[in-house]
């Protein structure tokens, strides 16, 4: 390559490094080729650079810049991706190459071509007639063909719908349906001749048509909270909204928890549209991510649902942003590049000049602060859909009650008379337990011994259907043991209980009725969620017990009892976030009973029945708002976020000393610069909670700060110090701003 035949590029790469790279590629090139990938040799090793500027003004001959091989002749990352990127780089103190790694789907982290390759779909081969339909048996077949004779659909849609691959298999096999390869050249959204809309939908309420009215109104960027209890109908909002956006040309992106990614969600807008509708998320293969990334990107796809990472899919004219569950600590990635996607996607609205919608029955203590300081408008919903009522509420004394066998495994007696009128009636029961396991630890009632990872400062839990003793930081697991290690005594006992010492007692108890567990233990795929889920829908399973998979996301109309079985684990911690997220989560656990025609009832267990909280969750005049006013009031009074910000400065090594001994070096050079930044606070060097973690020690300091520049400012300072440090391999530093889990 002659020097006059090239051009001279910067690079980020995959590395912790705060620096761009030059290198030159073939040939003449312009902006166009900004946000394209390069392959580079760094270091001695190849690996995948974007482009971050053309033609810089370097101070070397060009003979001396490595060359690079240009990937994409053009970028397909959008300007407002790179923006974003640009903008999350310098907020949350993290490299901008490796920003892009966390945004970019791994096959093009990799390397792989920006293409489809085969897409699998399904299509009816020949429609078949009444006597064929009436010799299939299998109602998910049928329910298959009844969806096929709208067209052809993409295998993996199915299975976002619930539908297996043997029922699919089943059809091809019988020569009702077949195979083919979509791969072939797609319209966009925008030229699909169809209508918008495949069903007409319900006519919404008075509140919801305000809220839609609302938002629909504005042609320009807004931060809108969707207040909305729970069954209130915040899901037929975002599907009107988005039908307004989509006969405007433009496209839309959801983004939802993780735990939200089931049937139900996806087939209200499968249902709802004509306009193809693209996911991102875990349960996708890497294939399937880049073909979602591919359809956004090009236009072939109108809808994008997904969780956090999605918020960095390029989508041409992008006309509204929905975050579901706004409060959900999901949406805060907790390694690497630890953004929040509510802020991110806030900047992407802004980028976009479109609303943004924040959904929550339960807001997070920010978005009521900025709803305070009038940045964001709150819409409220408190009609139940349907005419549903409000659950009523019941305290259960637990030290009135006696202790029997239940008690012991977390039921007591009570609550079990409770369980059995209930299902006697042909109603359904939901226990909610956020505590996976049989028992949160194995003792030695001979010596005290108590079982502990030994890769972790954390106690092993009991599973007793996998006969193991399990750490939940780092999977470690071994046999549940016969003899102590420590004095060889056979006297081991369990304390504490979880879903599964529940689900198996009441097994005993109910063994004529059926009784579905569903946690991270025995739900480990979509697929595993669903056939549950279907059990609970269907009726054949009368009581549900469960963690926080159960608090949100999910409608079960024959739900007229809810308990809460460990409500007192979440009302004591030194995290001042935890009366919020107890809040939180007991008002979503509470929103599952009474969303049919039949009235709810929520049973609550608690030795502490004067607590404040307990007391505001069950009192009709208390809405989940006015406990968020009395939370920021606290907070307010104690200079605690959101009236300050916060960061964490961490540490951690294989070796103890060497974690502490970098933080404690550093926080004696950050007092002596700490004259120059005004209203800020440090504190000593302190372990984590967990200190020892995977066979690492964590160490940090905290950060608070009354101005959100000043710390940002003192921050990269920090950043500024530790890069001309030279660090042990072994050693990792980062910085975490507006940590939502206090270490």
């Amino acid at each position: 390559m002659k020097d006059s035949d090239c051009t001279i590029v910067n690079v980020v790469i995959n590395r912790p490094l705060q620096k761009k790279f030059a290198y030159k590629i073939e040939g003449k090139a312009g902006v166009e080729c900004i946000g394209s990938r390069v392959e580079v040799n760094f270091a001695g090793s190849n690996c995948i650079g974007i482009i971050t500027d053309v033609n810089p003004e370097i101070n070397l001959p060009v003979s001396k810049i490595k060359k690079a091989k240009l990937l994409d002749k053009i970028s397909f990352i959008s300007e407002d991706i790179k923006k974003v990127l640009e903008f999350g780089s310098s907020f949350y103190q993290y490299p901008l190459g490796q920003c892009y790694n966390v945004a970019l789907p791994k096959m093009l982290r990799d390397g792989k071509p920006f293409a489809y390759e085969n897409i699998p779909a399904i299509e009816l081969q020949s429609v078949p007639d009444e006597d064929a339909l009436a010799k299939i048996r299998s109602q998910e077949q049928l329910k298959l063909i009844e969806i096929l004779k709208n067209g052809t659909i993409r295998r993996k849609e199915l299975r976002e719908r619930g539908f297996s691959s043997q029922t699919e298999n089943a059809l091809i096999k019988k020569g009702i349906a077949k195979l083919i390869n979509l791969q072939t050249e797609q319209k966009r959204f925008t030229e699909i001749e169809l209508p918008i809309l495949k069903e007409n939908p319900p006519v919404p309420n008075i509140e919801q048509q305000n809220a839609i009215l609302s938002i629909t109104s504005t042609n320009e960027f807004g931060v809108f909270l969707l207040n909305g209890i729970t069954g209130s109908g915040k899901t037929e909002v975002y599907l009107r909204v988005i039908e307004e956006v989509l006969k405007q040309g433009k496209a839309a992106l959801v983004l939802v928890p993780e735990i939200a990614l089931t049937p139900q969600t996806f087939n209200r807008f499968y249902r709802r549209f004509n306009i193809p509708v693209s996911s991102m998320h875990s349960a996708l293969t890497d294939r399937e991510r880049l073909d979602a990334y591919i359809d956004m990107q090009s236009g072939k796809s109108g809808i994008l649902i997904g969780t956090r990472t999605a918020l960095f899919t390029p989508i041409p004219n992008l006309g509204l942003i929905i975050i579901d569950e706004e409060h959900d600590s999901s949406f805060k990635q907790s390694d690497s590049f630890r953004y929040h996607a509510r802020s991110l996607g806030i900047i992407r609205a802004k980028e976009n000049n479109c609303p943004i919608i924040l959904g929550s029955a339960t807001p997070s203590l920010e978005s009521v602060y900025n709803v305070k300081k009038g940045i964001y408008k709150k819409l409220d919903l408190t009609i139940r859909a349907g005419g549903a009522s409000l659950p009523d509420f019941q305290i259960i004394d637990l030290r009135n009650e006696p202790l029997t066998e239940g008690l012991k495994t977390g039921v007591s007696e009570t609550l079990e008379k409770e369980i059995g009128e209930e299902t006697a009636k042909g109603n359904q029961v939901m226990l909610f337990l956020n505590r996976r396991g049989y028992a949160h630890h194995m003792v030695c009632h001979n010596c005290g011994h108590v079982f502990m990872c030994p890769h972790c400062d954390n106690l092993l839990t009991v599973h007793k259907g996998l006969n193991r003793l399990k750490c939940h930081m780092c999977e470690n697991n071994i046999p549940i043991p016969k003899v102590c290690p420590n004095c060889q005594s056979d006297a081991l006992f369990e304390q504490g209980f979880g879903t599964e010492q529940v689900s198996d007692y009441l097994k005993t108890r109910y063994p004529d009725i059926g009784i579905e567990r569903i946690d991270r233990d025995v739900v480990t795929t979509k697929a595993q969620l669903e056939s549950r889920l279907n059990r609970i829908t269907s009726g054949k399973s009368q009581i549900v017990i469960g963690t926080q998979m159960l608090a949100k996301g999910h409608d079960f109309p024959n739900v007229t009892l809810v308990g809460i079985l460990d409500i007192d684990s979440s009302l004591f911690s030194d995290d001042f976030r935890s009366l919020e997220n107890a809040a939180q989560l007991l008002t979503q656990v509470s929103g599952r009973s009474g969303r049919g025609n039949k009235k709810g009832r929520v049973i609550i267990q608690t030795h502490h029945k004067d607590n404040l909280l307990i007391n505001q969750l069950i009192n009709p005049e208390c809405s989940y708002l006015n406990i968020a006013e009395d939370l920021l009031k606290t907070r307010k009074n104690l200079m605690l976020p959101p009236y300050t910000y916060q960061a964490f400065i961490l540490s951690n090594s294989s070796e103890r000393i060497t974690a502490f001994s970098f933080l404690n070096k550093l926080h004696s050079e950050l007092i002596s610069v700490l004259n120059k930044y005004s209203n800020i606070a440090i504190t000593p060097v302190m372990s984590d909670k967990m200190e020892k973690q995977q066979n690492r020690y964590h160490f940090h300091m905290l950060v608070t700060c009354l101005s959100r520049k000043t710390l940002n400012m003192f921050l990269t300072e920090v950043r500024n110090i530790v890069a001309e440090q030279s660090l042990s391999q072994d050693l990792r530093f980062a910085i975490e701003v507006d940590p939502i889990i206090m270490c």
